[in-house]
């Protein structure tokens, strides 16, 4: 008795032990979600990416309507514009922005706010005699002179596009993340909504464009408007020689992050350039949609990481010296995300794009498949390559952007005058975008460290 009694305790303790052992992976599961739930990084990353999803999926949800409304020339003159503005539009504010982040006084990223509306005024003007001397020459330059009457859209692009760039970053400096997913679900709302109205009933990319200034129009105005709700961002603030000296003190951010986004940006639009010269805005419209259906993910979750990311990089970086605890998390949550599209164009690309868009946009599938794995690295390596403006490696960082460039302007000029498929021009653009990614991701990793 006593040895069945032995017997029968130490098959309790076995018991017990085997229900704790097995029970501890579920344990250190609940504990790790409950974590998550109490993180103050993930509840921000689900605040923009909740606000940012279900902008995308209305965008989702009405391409193949507006798709279906415009034609590939329509979109190829649209494109073009927003080439044109997105690359003029790094000019907006002389990359002052950034430090209304980087500065650790409030009031002092206040004054800093008020250095980037003025240069961001002075370039709208100037931006509006440029298209005034210029842009019948530059719409024959780049092949589309159906472009030139929508040209005399582009001052208020930028102007309100760099009011939205100012307001945007004091917001994230402020963690207010509602009000910017707020504004990311109102602008997905308001421009498809418009564009399939007016397309509806006009022929031409007239909806298009007006959908395009509202999505630069309306985001300042709400963000001005609730943001001083919380913050006093007026003219008491406005202090010329404290400003003055703002510029001073932050005058690396013109000198080497201005040159640096200027390539950054050209490179990025320097195949629609070329495709609007060499191949006509029809390849244009083609092209833009593989781009802008690739960059989905970008938008979608890319967009909100990466402004967590700065501030709680730049957090961390203040607190400890270095921030590599939360470059290597958001490196494998990017790299989590990217994969399964990566593997989906690949095999389902034109497809998927004859399928969802119509027939007619088959060959954007065929772009999407040669784009994809550098739309994916940079889907993983764009947020993290702000490391370069956390330890002020601006001049490496501009001469990155600089061997881009004058890389990608050989490629091109090369490519579309011995060959006339652009699609191998296009591939030779992926595989050394991917090769230059692959550097940047080696030098932020080692850059976060202390």
């Amino acid at each position: 008795m006593q040895g069945i009694a032995r017997n029968l305790h130490v098959g309790k303790r076995q018991g017990e032990n085997t229900i704790i052992t097995t029970g501890r992976p579920l344990k250190n599961t609940l504990k790790f979600i409950q974590r998550l739930k109490a993180s103050l990084y993930v509840r921000n990353v689900a605040t923009l990416a909740g606000g940012t999803t279900f902008a995308q999926a209305i965008s989702v949800f009405t391409a193949p309507i507006l798709y279906r409304i415009y034609s590939k020339v329509d979109y190829g003159t649209l494109g073009l514009y927003m080439a044109i503005v997105g690359v003029v539009g790094v000019f907006s504010t002389f990359q002052y922005f950034q430090p209304i982040l980087l500065e650790k006084n409030d009031d002092d990223a206040k004054k800093v706010m008020w250095l980037n509306r003025l240069i961001n005024l002075v370039t709208t003007l100037a931006v509006l005699l440029l298209v005034l001397l210029f842009g019948d020459n530059l719409s024959r330059l780049l092949g589309n002179e159906k472009l030139m009457p929508w040209l005399y859209l582009a001052p208020i692009s930028i102007f309100f596009s760099g009011q939205g760039q100012i307001f945007g970053i004091w917001a994230n400096r402020k963690k207010k993340y509602k009000i910017l997913s707020f504004n990311t679900i109102l602008t997905a709302v308001l421009v498809p909504l418009v564009s399939i109205t007016i397309g509806l009933y006009n022929n031409g990319p007239l909806g298009l464009f007006l959908g395009l200034l509202i999505s630069h129009v309306v985001p300042p105005i709400v963000l001005l408007i609730r943001l001083t709700k919380y913050d006093d961002l007026g003219l008491k603030y406005f202090d010329w020689e404290v400003i003055k000296g703002k510029a001073k003190e932050h005058k690396n951010f013109p000198s080497y992050t201005l040159p640096s986004a200027f390539i950054n940006r050209l490179t990025n639009q320097l195949p629609v350039f070329m495709l609007s010269a060499y191949a006509g805005p029809a390849v244009v419209g083609v092209y833009n949609l593989c781009v802008r259906m690739l960059g989905l993910p970008i938008n979608l979750i890319g967009n909100a990481i990466t402004r967590v990311f700065q501030q709680k990089a730049v957090e961390e970086y203040n607190e400890r010296g270095d921030f590599k605890n939360v470059f290597v998390k958001t490196f494998k949550t990017l790299s989590l995300i990217a994969i399964p599209g990566l593997i989906l164009i690949l095999i389902l690309g034109p497809k998927l794009f004859s399928f969802v868009f119509g027939p007619e946009w088959r060959e954007s599938g065929v772009f999407a498949q040669i784009l994809i794995i550098m739309f994916a690295l940079k889907l993983i390596i764009s947020p993290l390559s702000y490391a370069f403006y956390i330890k002020k490696k601006l001049k490496e960082d501009m001469f990155l952007h600089l061997y881009i460039l004058v890389s990608m302007v050989i490629i091109f000029l090369i490519g579309f005058n011995t060959t006339d498929n652009h699609k191998n021009v296009i591939l030779l653009y992926a595989i050394n975008y991917c090769l230059i990614y692959s550097v940047y991701l080696t030098r932020a990793y080692n850059l976060s460290k202390k």
